[in-house]
């Protein structure tokens, strides 16, 4: 539904179609959004009349539903997590790269004023040397959440839990604001649910290549959820983010002392998505969606393209690595044999 109201929004598109193996759900869609219903991708993908498509199927079917559609010439636009493993998301690359078409990947948080705001700071070094960049990522869901569906809460479908899943967003995020990380130490455990392979608590600390330390935790195991809450520390200076609303803003020209600013502009519209798994705003798939179309016409650059959208599932397989083998991983280390 996010998908379909992003697309109707853009002057430049058209809702063509949805496709769905579930008759009675892509009826429904097709209803509500006044298009054509499908049931399968192979109809879809053979219609010369659609020209990109939005790839929202379970994320175990992300990779091979993307590819197909690339393979087929179109431009495809996939929800998070692009794929659950490495070599798909290396896949997804190549295939847009040598069918030369758009591949894009939402990552709506990157679009927020909040975060806008910081990351210009942290690139203009408003906040002198980068100390600490820390992520609290604690939402909740119960068991129905994971009994509603066969595919959620396994590791060969969902591909993990709360830091795959719930935690890949303000993973993007952290990665967007202070670069990439060399080496990450975690521990993951499952404490909340029942028949679920995954973990539903998550933590790592990280060493980032600029030098800065991090602390990342993900949950679906703290009633009620908090939603992403992140801190990013520098020798100049301390933002707090809040989900899209900076709760905090101190700025020194200098080591000794920081004043603390109103910050105006930049509060946002809170989501419950913290402790449901239906709420979400709108308005950043709104903008992705409007530049994935201006990228298409090669009048701009897309906010997240295949290779920024690995990046996050990097770390949350560099985490996964380290909680099973107890040690600290590299994570170029993963992407070895991976080169695009």
């Amino acid at each position: 539904a996010y998908h379909a109201k992003a697309i109707e929004s853009q002057p430049a598109a058209k809702l063509v179609a949805v496709a769905d193996i579930y008759r009675e759900s892509a009826d429904k869609c097709a209803a509500e959004h006044s298009c054509e219903a499908l049931y399968s991708i192979d109809e879809l993908l053979k219609r010369p009349d659609i020209q990109a498509v939005s790839v929202c199927s379970p994320t175990f079917l992300h990779a091979e539903h993307a590819i197909a559609a690339m393979n087929a010439g179109k431009h495809v636009v996939v929800e998070k997590s692009m794929a659950i493993n490495l070599p798909d998301a290396t896949r997804m690359i190549r295939t847009a790269k040598d069918r030369n078409v758009k591949l894009a990947v939402i990552f709506q948080k990157r679009t927020e004023k909040g975060a806008q705001k910081i990351k210009k700071a942290i690139a203009g070094g408003v906040f002198g040397k980068m100390v600490f960049g820390d992520a609290s990522i604690k939402y909740w869901r119960n068991q129905a959440y994971y009994d509603g569906a066969d595919w959620r809460g396994t590791w060969d479908k969902e591909g993990g839990g709360s830091t795959m899943t719930q935690g890949t967003h303000g993973i993007d995020l952290l990665l967007y604001m202070m670069g990439d990380v060399e080496k990450i130490y975690a521990w993951m455990d499952t404490v909340a649910h029942t028949r679920i392979e995954v973990e539903d608590v998550a933590l790592a600390l990280l060493k980032f290549k600029n030098g800065a330390y991090g602390r990342l935790q993900t949950a679906t195991a703290t009633n009620p959820g908090q939603g992403n809450v992140f801190e990013f520390n520098g020798t100049h200076g301390t933002a707090v983010l809040v989900e899209d609303t900076i709760t905090s803003w101190a700025v020194s020209d200098s080591k000794e002392t920081c004043a603390r600013e109103t910050i105006t502009g930049v509060k946002g519209e809170a989501s419950t998505a913290a402790s449901s798994a239906t709420t979400f705003p709108v308005e950043g798939h709104i903008i992705q969606i409007g530049n994935f179309i201006a990228a298409i016409r090669g009048e701009e650059e897309l906010i997240c393209d295949g290779y920024e959208g690995r990046r996050s599932l990097q770390l949350i397989m560099g985490l996964y690595e380290s909680a099973r083998r107890k040690e600290e991983v590299y994570l170029d280390e993963l992407l070895k044999g991976l080169e695009v």
